[in-house]
C-alpha cells in the first residue's frame, strides 16, 4: 500500500504487448525489464479475446494482446527501449511504449506508407519485371530501402528502365495487388470510428488511387509516372515524395484537419519512412528494415496492420464486425 501511495502523481505509460501467442516466459521477461527501470505495474488488460488451447484449432491469424497501466519514470528510457526491442526479435513478440495521456485514446489522423506496408509487394519491382529489368530495378529498391543510397537518386534511376511499358500494364498489377493481413479489418475500424487516413508514398499515385477507392481512404500523395501514347516514358512529373516530404505532408494534413500532432500516428516500413515515423505522435515501423526497428519506438513484425488498432487501445470486443 505505501508503496501504491508514494507512485501516485508519478508519469503514467502504457506497455503493449503483441504476438500471435504470448507465454508466460515472454510476458515475465517483458515486465523484469519495467521492474528493472523502477517502474510499478498498476493495471493489466487482456485486449484479444482467448486462444484456443489446442494448436489445431489456432486461426493461422490468431493475435494475443496484454496491455499494461505502468506507473514512474524509466531511469534510462532510450536502454529500456533497446532492451524491449531486442527481446521483441529474441521471442517474437511487438512492443508499445507510450505516454497514457489524453492523446492516447485520441488520435484523429493516420499515415500509411503503401508499398510492403498497405500491400505486400514493391509495385515499381512488379513494373520492373513486366519491362523485363526486375532484377536491376529490385536492387536498387533494397538498397533504398536500407538507407544506403539517396531515395530521390534510386527512384530516378528506377522509373528511367521502365520506359516503353505499357499503360495497361498498370491495371493488371493494381487488380492483382497482394493487400496485407489485417488491411480489411484495419480500414473498418478506422472509418468507422472517425479517423481520418492517408497514403503518403515513394511510390505511384496510380495505386495509391486504387487503394483510395477500395478503402475510401481520404488522402493520397505518391509520385505521377509520365505517360505518353499509352507508354511510360520513363520519366515522373513533379517533385519526389521522399522521406523529408513524407513528413512535411503529415503536418500539412494535419493543420488542414485541425489535428494536434500528437493526435496523429504514421506508419511504414523503409528508411524513407523515418521522418514521419519520427514527427508523428505515434510512429511504428510496420515489418521493417533493420535500420527502421532500430530508431523506431514502437514495432510490429509478428501480425498483420491491425495489430495497429491494439495500440492505439481498442479491444476485441470493440472490433466485432
Amino acid at each position: 500500500y505505501e508503496n501504491w501511495v508514494g507512485m501516485q502523481g508519478k508519469n503514467r505509460y502504457i506497455l503493449t504487448v503483441l504476438g500471435r501467442k504470448l507465454s508466460a516466459r515472454q510476458i515475465s521477461a517483458a515486465t523484469s525489464i519495467l521492474a528493472e527501470q523502477g517502474m510499478n505495474i498498476d493495471a493489466i488488460k487482456r485486449l484479444t479475446g482467448r486462444i484456443p488451447l489446442d494448436e489445431c484449432q489456432a486461426d493461422a491469424r490468431t493475435r494475443a494482446c496484454i496491455e499494461f497501466s505502468v506507473r514512474g519514470t524509466p531511469k534510462d528510457r532510450i536502454a529500456m527501449q533497446e532492451k524491449l526491442m531486442k527481446l521483441a526479435s529474441e521471442l517474437e513478440m511487438d512492443f508499445s511504449f507510450q505516454q497514457d495521456n489524453m492523446y492516447r485514446r485520441m488520435r484523429r489522423l493516420i499515415c500509411f506508407d503503401m508499398d510492403s506496408t498497405l500491400i505486400e509487394t514493391e509495385v515499381i519491382d512488379e513494373l520492373a519485371i513486366r519491362a523485363g529489368v526486375g532484377d536491376e530495378v529490385k536492387a536498387i529498391t533494397e538498397s533504398a530501402m536500407r538507407g544506403e543510397i539517396d531515395f530521390t537518386e534510386s527512384f530516378t534511376r528506377r522509373v528511367a528502365l521502365l520506359k516503353g511499358l505499357d499503360e495497361s500494364v498498370m491495371q493488371e498489377i493494381a487488380e492483382s495487388l497482394p493487400i496485407t493481413e489485417g488491411v480489411e479489418r484495419l480500414m473498418y475500424v478506422l472509418k468507422k470510428y472517425g479517423y481520418k487516413i492517408a497514403i503518403l508514398s515513394g511510390g505511384f499515385t496510380y495505386f495509391g488511387q486504387y487503394l483510395q477507392k477500395k478503402y475510401g481512404i481520404d488522402y493520397v500523395y505518391a509520385n505521377e509516372l509520365e505517360i505518353i501514347d499509352g507508354k511510360l516514358t520513363g520519366r515522373y512529373l513533379g517533385d519526389v515524395v521522399d522521406g523529408k516530404r513524407k513528413a512535411e505532408l503529415l503536418r500539412l494534413i494535419a493543420q488542414v484537419e485541425k489535428v494536434d500532432i500528437a493526435q496523429t500516428i504514421a506508419v511504414g516500413d523503409g528508411a524513407n519512412d523515418l521522418p514521419m515515423l519520427g514527427v508523428a505522435g505515434l510512429g511504428i515501423a510496420f515489418h521493417a528494415k533493420p535500420k527502421v526497428v532500430a530508431n523506431a519506438k514502437q514495432s510490429i513484425n509478428t501480425i498483420g496492420l491491425d495489430g495497429v488498432l491494439y495500440f492505439l487501445g481498442f479491444k476485441d470486443s470493440y472490433l466485432n464486425m
